[in-house]
């Protein structure tokens, strides 16, 4: 019954990743109060900064390290199994890719000057009047639920065929920051009538809706990986559970349901590692037909995760009810990771769009 997973891809940037990730879990279980949590991740934040994890993706003729995908999924892969509750996928890669051709804005995102939170175009909202909208000079509009950096400077907004970088401070902006339930810094952000200084139009224009979609399916993929990973050690964790914990004289391992349970959990993800190992390659390869790899990755990360999750939580018994495993956040953050980047309504949408246009 014992488990080992594999990442998707391992190495030294993994393996830290990994570690940090579980430092930065064991802080913050023990932390009770908003504000030593929020202090918390900002000094990880800073610590990450540091060790340039944000230069990854970055070109080296901008200062970046020039890396590719496989750098960046060794990265969330470590993070995602370490339970990092900070925007690492966004951070590193999805950013960094929207703003490839603003060398100033990306210098300042690698050197943590700039801690800017993406608010995409399918960003959620709590009534179709309430997108945001720019008119006359003048942006207006409230989104909910944006992962962010601890204490953002910034948002960069995707609205309509514009790029925009707001600062968080502007008049007429209002953040209200808070944790999700799977510890991650968010916010709501508010505009109400914000006066656009044109040097916050970064672009705009076909090439920035193009470029949004391409960023989402990265920020998608990636997301697929560092859930995958999180995925596998929720699996080691809840064997290792069950095979330490004695009722009535026994190890849970014993009972055959739970057994037949943990088998169907590897089996999904196993799938799901199998998906998104195959999209990064089709990333990597350059198959303009990549984004179906995703999608189809992102769709069965929304039922086969949630299935793992869940299931990792009902193996648990009460303690699965609790703050005091790692799993259990684990599995929050694998629940949560659905509606990141499309959740599955999305993507099967996308998925048989696609199929009736080749079918027609």
């Amino acid at each position: 019954m014992p488990f080992t997973a594999k990442p998707i891809v391992g190495g030294d940037a993994f393996d830290q990743a990994c570690e940090i990730g579980r430092a930065a879990d064991a802080e913050l279980a023990l932390l009770a109060d908003a504000a030593d949590q929020a202090a918390c991740l900002r000094r990880h934040w800073d610590a990450i900064i540091g060790l340039g994890w944000t230069t990854t993706a970055i070109p080296e003729d901008a200062g970046g390290a020039g890396g590719d995908i496989s750098d960046l999924a060794a990265l969330v892969g470590g993070a995602g199994r370490g339970g990092l509750p900070l925007p690492i996928a966004t951070s590193c890669g999805v950013l960094p890719h929207l703003l490839v051709e603003h060398a100033e804005v990306l210098t300042a995102l690698a050197e943590g000057r700039a801690r800017i939170a993406l608010v995409p175009a399918e960003a959620a909202i709590d009534n179709a009047a309430a997108a945001p909208q720019l008119a006359d000079g003048r942006l207006t509009g409230t989104v909910v639920g944006i992962e962010t950096p601890p204490d953002p400077t910034h948002a960069l907004l995707v609205v309509g065929d514009a790029l925009l970088l707001v600062p968080a401070g502007a008049t007429g902006v209002g953040v209200t920051r808070y944790q999700r339930i799977d510890g991650r810094p968010s916010a709501d952000w508010r505009f109400v009538g914000v006066a656009v200084d044109p040097a916050w139009i970064l672009a705009h224009g076909e090439g920035v809706t193009h470029r949004a979609a391409a960023a989402r399916d990265l920020g998608a993929l990636l997301t697929c990986i560092e859930s995958v990973s999180a995925a596998g050690a929720l699996i080691e964790q809840t064997i290792e559970y069950l095979l330490n914990r004695v009722q009535f004289g026994v190890p849970l391992a014993t009972h055959q349901a739970l057994r037949h349970r943990v088998a169907e959990m590897y089996v999904e993800y196993e799938t799901l590692r199998g998906l998104a190992a195959q999209a990064l390659r089709s990333v990597g390869a350059g198959d303009p037909g990549a984004w179906r790899d995703i999608a189809f990755a992102k769709l069965r990360l929304g039922e086969g995760g949630r299935f793992i999750a869940q299931s990792t939580i009902q193996c648990h018994g009460g303690m699965g009810m609790t703050e005091g495993l790692q799993a259990i956040r684990l599995a929050r953050r694998i629940m949560m990771a659905e509606f990141e980047y499309g959740d599955r309504s999305v993507q099967a949408r996308r998925l048989l769009d696609d199929a009736a246009r080749r079918a027609a």
